[in-house]
């Protein structure tokens, strides 16, 4: 159990690499180029925390905490800062150990999300994770729309070794999960879950679909333990959080199940999720394979993303000097490119302000010709398209 946790922890820390080149390096240039903690100490790490997709409200919270530390520990330094900076992150993206009771209860997980965030292929990890644990678990193939989507489901059921529920293609779904929930209550199947079909947060009618849906097991299962799960896509960044808002509105949402998050520059959108709508990440996904979906860890995440074990494995003979010279290095970069920060950030809290209207539109062409076809970025991938990008600065933190 020790070495997957590793080997997923190696995989999570590759897949932040893009994260961590977009926001822990302008990060690190502040906090030790800055020569005091002051108005321009705050508002430039500001600025890097909003362009790296944490969101507004979840920056203003992590910056006020921070004022509020810096006054009570009496700092003077602002690279003593960045201890508390990790704190803070850390503890806005905690899980609570209820999160995960379904675990312990007959329960029934709803998945739902729009097109080609992942849907299948996590429903079909997340039952080999509980099949795993020992559970009884039953999958209700509820898509019965796209193309193929029962017998990609049906593949992934045979791979995690638990049954499946389907109906044929043009089906009722709500039908499906009609059979899947009395199929459920007489195997006494400890864990249902149901797929759908992937849907546009916008469309009025297949959100009242999923309502309907909602109803049947509200009605035929009333006993069971809830879970409502989004599955978000970390590459899509601000977009994801509409979609979050909107599905909220059609079911009660209990949980976040963040997928292709390894290669995305835009990981700080799993901070922004639970700061802005009060929802947890419960799973996390890096792959391809069933092992690749690991339940969300707020130290892991907030570690990986800031390398920290490998800071804090670093020999007590090191060249400080020379990590302070590739510092100065980092902010000289930095500098290059703050006008343009400065004029883009105005622009991104405007966004900001308006971004279910916004994102709407975005999805509407983006996503509405796309094909839930569930396709994960591979590791291999991964590392193909950072092999160019690992300057000298990062070799500190190995060595």
């Amino acid at each position: 159990m020790a070495e997957e946790k590793r080997g997923f922890f190696s995989r999570l820390k590759e897949g932040l690499n893009k994260t961590r080149d977009n926001i822990v390096a302008g990060i690190d240039a502040v906090f030790y180029g800055a020569s005091e903690i002051d108005d321009d100490f705050y508002e430039e790490l500001e600025e890097i925390l909003i362009m790296g997709d944490i969101g507004v409200n979840a920056t203003n919270d992590i910056i006020e905490r921070m004022r509020e530390e810096v006054k009570k520990r009496h700092l003077r330094q602002p690279s003593e800062c960045k201890e508390l900076l990790v704190e803070s992150i850390k503890e806005q993206m905690h899980v609570e150990e209820t999160a995960y009771d379904f675990e312990k209860e007959q329960s029934v997980i709803f998945i739902i999300g729009v097109n080609g965030v992942g849907k299948t292929t996590s429903v079909g990890k997340l039952a080999g994770i509980l099949k795993g644990q020992g559970k009884k678990v039953l999958i209700a193939a509820a898509d019965t729309f796209r193309a193929a989507a029962g017998d990609q489901l049906a593949e992934w059921a045979h791979r995690a070794g638990v049954d499946m529920i389907g109906g044929t293609d043009g089906a009722d779904p709500a039908s499906v999960i009609f059979d899947a929930v009395n199929a459920a209550k007489a195997r006494n199947v400890d864990v249902l879950i149901c797929d759908t079909a992937g849907r546009l947060h916008n469309k009025k009618n297949l959100m009242e679909e999923l309502k309907k849906m909602n109803r049947i097991i509200d009605r035929e299962f009333p006993n069971a333990h809830r879970e409502n799960l989004i599955v978000l896509d970390g590459t899509t960044g601000q977009n994801a959080l509409a979609q979050a808002r909107e599905f909220g509105e059609a079911a009660d949402l209990t949980g976040v199940i963040l997928t292709k998050m390894d290669g995305t520059a835009k990981g700080g959108i799993a901070v922004a999720i639970q700061s802005e709508l009060n929802v947890p990440v419960k799973y996390i996904g890096v792959g391809e394979t069933i092992e690749d979906l690991q339940k969300f860890n707020a130290d892991e995440f907030v570690n990986a993303l800031f390398d920290i074990k490998a800071e804090e494995a670093l020999p007590e003979t090191i060249d400080t000097e020379g990590i302070f010279d590739e510092n100065a290095d980092r902010k000289k970069m930095s500098d290059d490119n703050r006008q343009e920060k400065h004029q883009d950030i105005a622009q991104i809290r405007t966004d900001d302000m308006d971004n279910s209207e916004s994102a709407h539109l975005e999805i509407d062409n983006d996503i509405n010709s796309s094909e839930d076809n569930d396709e994960f970025v591979g590791e291999n991938s991964v590392v193909d398209e950072n092999n160019d990008e690992k300057p000298k600065k990062k070799k500190w933190f190995f060595w």
